[in-house]
């Protein structure tokens, strides 16, 4: 029988199995496995380092290599010290980088602070905690789980380095083809950011320097902002090959000041909006909630709130108006995603929908299907952003909660009935063809179509606002005995969600992990919560089965990094979906029924 250790060439021999070494305990080698993964249930798994016995002339060649690289990082501060405008001499601001695994472990427990029971201010948390430790054995200890998997990263990937982003001035012509790109494939449909008919006309202004150097100075940073965007969402456009929009955007937060102490400027408002558009989904979303707070404190300066222009002229105002729904949605995906008050109130502002916007019965809204000049998108449905606001403001606001302390049950349960009812009025509005199924992961068969990212952002959102109206119900801290149809529905969506992210391939990449990171855990923790709960009812053993597809899934992705090493994100998404498949096994194991002798 072969054995399973490395071979000493390979890389240096370890005498302790991974679990041992972690433990600092001796292991006895015993195959297939030692006493102590044997005790644990844990694989015996013995990872080899890579040999650090390196000949002079190989560390030479990494040493030359080293100061190759800082030779050019020194290079590109001096051309950036050159090349930086007027003002610019602002202390450099960063966004975070994902790359870097502290980073995105802080991203992580961000995220994993707003899912479910595991948030801080649910009433369930306590409950959530002491039953896992009661059914497993095991607490469910977030720090430790950190460590461990930090410890296993650097283990298996030590020659791994966070980047080091510098800032800098995207070049004239790449600003012009960004610009050709945006007007010709027609994305203001779907990001409306910046008026098409003034764009070349202000360009043509930046390049002959023929404003004052306030407009300059804004006019750079929306242009360069933008140019980040674009490079950025079609990276993978070969008129973008060597764009470097991190650099970029972080040269465009070097004129932030002066965005924010523009008045009344509709260039400013729009540079903040792109750069907030562009580092939230990096995994900055309190950043991006500081950005657009200051957009929309400008959106109202400007009047933008109202559907009658007030002091601009009609096109400029349909653009703010279309701004504005941009921000809107936003602001209450971020509202109900954190369970934090929104910064636009319904009652303040109207919200007609734009003239041109997509009838909810047209199929370009879910198809992948070439952009119309004439018709509004946004990358999600607006009328869920207005059903958003509603559910947090009828479940999740302070007035809400203070309601249902003089009113318990009947009041909150006629709120999750009507919202639950709008909801289903929404997705039957939908062609039959596209509508969001609450028991897709019952349908091997059912298929996705040629659905367009706005089309899969719709499914999505449908389940995760079925989740949020079900979930205040059972979560809450007067709920005795939920009604069994509300947690039915609840984890009904939490396994289409996940099914969802199955199916739909290519939708889970590496530099968009944090878009969709508080859709798979919250509804992966609904489902573990559910396997906790009731260890011995029938979906149980389908429910681990998908944990375990969405495990596989991440480690598919990370064997795919073409940088030698996974993201962070991605690995800690699979160490931790492995924890829960791991704890629901021994929760499962402890409570299947004994046979009597």
């Amino acid at each position: 029988m072969a054995s399973s250790r490395p071979n000493p060439r390979s890389g240096r021999y370890r005498a302790a199995c991974d679990l041992c070494r972690h433990k600092k305990i001796h292991c006895d080698g015993d195959k297939p496995a030692c006493e102590t993964c044997r005790l644990a249930k844990a694989p015996c798994a013995f990872t080899a380092r890579p040999s650090q016995n390196k000949t002079a002339k190989e560390q030479l060649i990494d040493a030359r290599a080293r100061i190759q690289e800082l030779e050019q990082q020194l290079a590109e501060q001096r051309q950036l010290k050159a090349k930086r405008p007027l003002g610019s001499t602002l202390p450099q601001l960063r966004i975070r980088d994902p790359s870097d695994f502290d980073a995105a472990l802080d991203i992580f427990h961000w995220h994993l602070g707003f899912s479910g029971p595991l948030s801080p201010s649910s009433p369930g948390r306590e409950a959530f905690l002491s039953t896992i430790y009661l059914r497993t054995g095991c607490q469910f200890d977030l720090h430790s789980f950190s460590r461990r998997v930090k410890a296993s990263y650097i283990s298996q990937y030590p020659s791994r380095k966070s980047r080091l982003v510098c800032p800098k001035w995207p070049g004239q012509e790449l600003i012009q083809r960004c610009i050709t790109y945006y007007m010709t494939e027609n994305l203001y449909s779907v990001f409306p950011m910046v008026l098409p008919s003034t764009l070349l006309s202000s360009f043509d202004e930046y390049c002959t320097n023929s404003r004052d150097e306030k407009w300059q100075i804004i006019a750079q940073a929306r242009f360069v902002s933008f140019t980040a965007f674009i490079t950025q969402i079609h990276r993978h456009h070969p008129d973008f090959a060597d764009a470097e929009p991190d650099s970029y955007i972080q040269a465009a937060l070097t004129l932030l000041p002066y965005l924010i102490l523009a008045s009344n400027c509709t260039e400013a408002l729009e540079a903040i909006l792109i750069i907030a558009l562009y580092i939230t989904p990096t995994g900055s979303t309190p950043s991006g909630q500081l950005l657009l707070s200051i957009a929309v404190r400008k959106l109202y300066n400007l009047g933008a709130y109202h559907r009658s222009p007030t002091v601009v002229d009609p096109e400029t105002h349909s653009h703010l108006r279309a701004v504005f729904w941009m921000c809107y949605a936003m602001d209450k995906e971020m509202c109900i995603r954190s369970s934090q008050p929104p910064l636009i109130h319904d009652t303040d502002c109207d919200l007609a929908l734009p003239p041109n916007y997509v009838e909810r019965s047209s199929d370009r809204q879910f198809l992948s299907e070439p952009l119309s000049q004439h018709i509004l998108l946004y990358p999600s449905d607006l009328r869920l952003s207005i059903l958003r606001s509603k559910i947090y403001r009828l479940l999740y606001s302070v007035e809400s909660q203070s309601q249902s302390q003089s009113q318990p049950q009947a009041r909150r349960l006629e709120s999750i009935r009507e919202l639950d009812a709008e909801l289903t009025e929404l997705r039957s509005a939908f062609p039959i063809h596209f509508q969001p199924d609450p028991t897709a992961y019952l349908k091997p068969d059912y298929k996705l179509h040629d659905f367009s990212i706005r089309g899969m952002n719709i499914h999505l959102e449908y389940y995760f606002c079925v989740r949020k109206i079900h979930e205040a119900g059972i979560l809450a801290i007067d709920s005795i005995s939920p009604l069994s149809s509300s947690v039915e529905l609840y984890h009904h969506a939490a396994r289409s969600t996940l099914y969802y992210f199955l199916r739909g391939e290519g939708l889970v990449q590496a530099p968009t992990v944090w878009i969709h990171a508080q859709f798979i855990l919250s509804s992966a923790l609904a489902l573990f919560w559910n396997i906790i709960q009731s260890p011995s009812a029938a979906s149980v053993d389908g429910d681990i089965q998908l944990l375990q597809e969405m495990k596989g899934l991440f480690r598919r992705l990370c064997e795919n990094c073409w940088e030698g090493a996974p993201l962070p994100p991605l690995y800690i998404f699979e160490e931790f979906l492995g924890m829960l498949v791991y704890l629901a096994g021994r929760c499962q194991e402890n409570y299947k029924p004994r046979t009597k002798v």
